[in-house]
């Protein structure tokens, strides 16, 4: 649903927090109510994250399944990484989660990706966010 592996896409955040958010319409994507709500096949996301070598970063994430309304909090998976110094060998970092047996009402998959620098730069040099991943797994 959202960008897997070869994806050229990276947001790069600046100083402030800066954050970015995406909705994921699952029944757009060609689930249906009855799979989502009985079944309730494993959803999975993925998020890879890094900093810039010179430049130290922060960063979180907040996963929620949300019912139809869009408000509506069916499960949530949180993390917030420890900062990345200045200096660093600029790696990227996964952070992964499963959602299971979460519940009846799904119907939206919301990311919310938080990052900032940590040398209060002007310009783009903070965290770097890419290969935001939604699997649902069947199988």
């Amino acid at each position: 649903f959202l960008p897997q592996s070869g994806s050229a896409v990276c947001t790069r955040l600046q100083f402030d927090w800066c954050v970015k958010s995406q909705l994921v319409d699952l029944l757009k994507e060609g689930l249906w109510e009855e799979l989502l709500d009985t079944y309730q096949p494993e959803i999975y996301i993925s998020d890879w994250w890094g900093a810039q070598e010179d430049c130290g970063c922060k960063y979180s994430i907040c996963v929620r399944l949300l019912g139809a309304n869009k408000r509506t909090v069916i499960a949530e998976f949180q993390a917030n990484s420890d900062a990345i110094q200045q200096w660093n060998d600029a790696q990227y970092h996964q952070v992964s989660y499963r959602f299971r047996q979460y519940g009846r009402g799904v119907r939206y998959v919301h990311f919310l990706h938080r990052g900032k620098e940590t040398r209060f730069r002007p310009g783009h040099y903070g965290a770097r966010i890419t290969n935001s991943t939604v699997m649902v797994k069947l199988s």
